[in-house]
């Protein structure tokens, strides 16, 4: 038996003035434990004048992480947070009751390159609707640790006997692989759902080459080696049941989602300070 369950193919997206390529939700993967979103960025290479410019929108049950391999986001939100986002730090936002926020590019006078991920974790039922906060992880306070010649950072959460100082609201895993070519990585059994996203290189999974831009999400019974060259990330955690998705809102009350979309509708979400002009409207 292998173990890949499901081998999940990027998405072009559009998001704001860019495109992403996007790896969940997917119809036959609706969640990776508490995971629901993950889109990577780049990557990109932006022209001097251009950047990113995601304008004011809402999020309700969920916190969003976002972490860069290269290039800088700034981050602003409606608790007050102004945050430049570098590579191997980690912006993670709580949306709890309902939060707003901008992501741009603060520089856009030199030619760079964007390159990294976002993702959406959904809250367990007794915090889905609690006060939103903002916390911001810097690269030299993230975990890492040596497996021979390959290199493992705990993003968030727990695992290779590492525990990220990331305020996660449940069980989970995101760690960054670097694998070396000679010490393959194991992923041990200690969440129950799995996945692998192979960001560049030769990456194999129990020998079993994996396409580069794939998500191999894991079978729940086997505790692979991931080997190769290259560049992976690992992601998930304890399941927390089902939710619904909508547009940027996610909950296990699918009429909570349609109070939000009331909410912005109307704009009585929080505003972002001195960043609210030109607020993305409610999709058609």
């Amino acid at each position: 038996m292998t173990a890949i369950e499901l081998v999940v193919e990027p998405r072009e997206r559009s998001v704001g003035k860019g495109t992403v390529q996007r790896l969940l939700p997917v119809a036959r993967r609706r969640m990776v434990g508490p995971f629901t979103f993950l889109d990577r960025i780049g990557p990109e290479d932006i022209a001097p004048g251009y950047g990113m410019d995601v304008a004011a929108h809402p999020h309700i049950g969920l916190s969003t992480l976002t972490y860069l391999f290269e290039g800088t986001i700034l981050h602003r939100d409606s608790v007050g947070s102004v945050q430049q986002i570098e590579p191997g730090a980690v912006n993670w936002m709580t949306a709890g009751s309902g939060v707003t926020h901008t992501e741009r590019s603060p520089d856009r006078e030199t030619h760079r390159t964007i390159h990294g991920l976002q993702m959406w974790v959904a809250l367990p039922s007794g915090s889905e609707d609690g006060d939103p906060f903002f916390d911001h992880q810097p690269a030299s306070a993230i975990p890492s640790d040596r497996h021979g010649d390959s290199h493992v950072r705990l993003v968030a959460g727990t695992g290779f006997g590492m525990s990220s100082p990331v305020p996660v609201s449940s069980p989970l895993v995101l760690a960054e692989l670097r694998l070396g070519g000679e010490s393959p990585i194991t992923v041990r059994r200690e969440m129950p759902e799995r996945a692998i996203l192979a960001v560049e290189g030769e990456l194999t999974i129990d020998d079993e080459p994996v396409e580069q831009g794939t998500l191999a999400v894991l079978d729940r019974d086997h505790a692979p080696r991931i080997g190769g060259t290259g560049h992976a990330m690992l992601l998930g955690g304890e399941p927390l049941g089902k939710r619904h998705i909508w547009w940027n809102f996610v909950h296990s009350d699918p009429e909570v989602i349609d109070d939000a979309t009331q909410r912005w509708r109307d704009q009585l979400f929080p505003r972002v300070p001195g960043d609210h002009d030109g607020w993305v409207p409610l999709p058609e």
